[in-house]
């Protein structure tokens, strides 16, 4: 009887420890957007403030009305440059009905940057029949959209790449020739293996949603394509491995995918706060 009783007592109590972890989960840290700094000392740049934000993922998980949050955080950070690094809309057919597009991309306008506005694709910018509206709707925000080509501002090169899942990004496009310093953008973090550099570069990336929850042993096994390796965080140049000058910061981004949820990967905008070595 005793045995009985201690073995209810541990099954009730793992009922109370799962729905606290999951009202944790659905709503506390899925509202939160946190602001991550980052410090980078360039040799060949001047000083800029670059936001990144990612993985917004609007629709039926992630609610469009989390916008004019994203934009007011974003704007105070005064930034020179902003980049989004893909998978704007969860999924375009299904949630088509769900969203103001009109409202959402003059929203995408209201978000201030100094020199520019730029964007690279997700898997999701093209999954849903998003491809037919992804670019034009961004160009409409005033971001620049990027698909295996540089742009410059100032002293600064941006590289950003298509989307490796569903894009066209040829394998020559990842030998980075040039000796000064690049910032590069690509969706997915793992295609970093196939870069090769001997420049200083920063790669910025998502995808990944920092595996959105973190359950040890679970969160591994359901970490997405192109983002397995390189999960969450920054990765100094011995991690990165294209060469000895080359860091990456892998975002955990802002929305879900699949389930309404995220555990200890709370919602993030990332402010690089670049200065001259």
């Amino acid at each position: 009887m005793k045995l009985l009783n201690k073995i209810f007592k541990l099954i009730i109590l793992t009922i109370i420890i799962c729905l606290l972890m999951f009202s944790y989960a659905r709503y506390i840290e899925l509202p939160m957007l946190r602001v991550k700094n980052v410090d980078l000392k360039v040799k060949d740049i001047k000083d800029c403030r670059i936001v990144l934000f990612t993985d917004t993922h609007f629709g039926k998980l992630y609610s469009q009305s989390n916008i004019d949050k994203i934009v007011k955080k974003i704007n105070n950070q005064n930034p020179d440059i902003v980049i989004f690094g893909g998978d704007l809309l969860d999924n375009y057919a299904r949630d088509y009905s769900l969203l103001d597009t009109d409202s959402l991309q003059k929203s995408l306008s209201k978000i201030e940057a100094k020199y520019g506005k730029y964007a690279v694709f997700g898997n999701h910018d093209y999954g849903g029949g998003a491809s037919r509206v992804y670019e034009k709707f961004m160009s409409g925000g005033g971001f620049k959209v990027l698909k295996n080509e540089n742009s410059y501002i100032n002293d600064l090169n941006i590289i950003g790449y298509d989307d490796y899942l569903l894009g066209n990004t040829k394998k020559s496009d990842y030998k980075i020739e040039e000796n000064k310093f690049k910032l590069v953008v690509t969706h997915e973090p793992d295609v970093v293996e196939l870069m090769t550099s001997s420049s200083k570069n920063f790669i910025l990336s998502g995808h990944s949603h920092g595996g959105q929850v973190t359950i040890p042993f679970l969160t591994d096994k359901i970490l997405p394509v192109g983002a397995r390796k390189y999960v969450k965080g920054l990765y100094s140049e011995k991690n990165v491995g294209i060469n000895d000058s080359t860091k990456m910061y892998v975002s955990s981004g802002i929305g879900m995918t699949s389930i309404p949820l995220r555990f200890l990967n709370p919602p993030e905008i990332v402010v690089f706060n670049i200065s001259v070595n």
